[in-house]
């Protein structure tokens, strides 16, 4: 069993404020939103960005009825995600999957709030 890894105080953490802790040499972000805590890995796939350094907001997702028409656009605040600063891919903060292209995903992590304090369970 791995030992937990303490963030810091979740006074600290905000959507704005992210943590940043190593796991097994992987740079992980710790950030909030909505009350709630996420742990994802730091570095876009796309050209290894700061994701930390991202916007943190609802995930942005369309609507269509028919081919040709207009797709409708909505962010959905409670579906959590996280932009690339350089090139604005986007992650599931709960899954770390990429927002389109579900096969690809950054690793996450549990979040334990003990305390006051916020522990990774890798």
């Amino acid at each position: 069993m791995t030992d937990r890894i303490r963030v810091g105080d979740v006074a600290s953490i905000g959507p704005d404020d992210p943590e940043l802790v190593t796991v097994d040499g992987t740079r992980v972000a710790v950030v909030s939103y909505d009350d709630e805590y996420y742990a994802i890995e730091n570095t876009c796939l796309h050209q290894c960005g700061p994701v930390s350094q991202g916007r943190i907001k609802g995930a942005l997702s369309g609507e269509w009825s028919d081919p040709g028409d207009r797709v409708e656009e909505s962010f959905d605040e409670s579906h959590p995600a996280i932009a690339c600063p350089l090139h604005g891919w986007e992650y599931d903060l709960r899954t770390g999957e990429h927002l389109g292209d579900d096969d690809l995903a950054l690793a996450t992590y549990p979040v334990v709030i003990e305390d006051g304090v916020a522990y990774l369970e890798p």
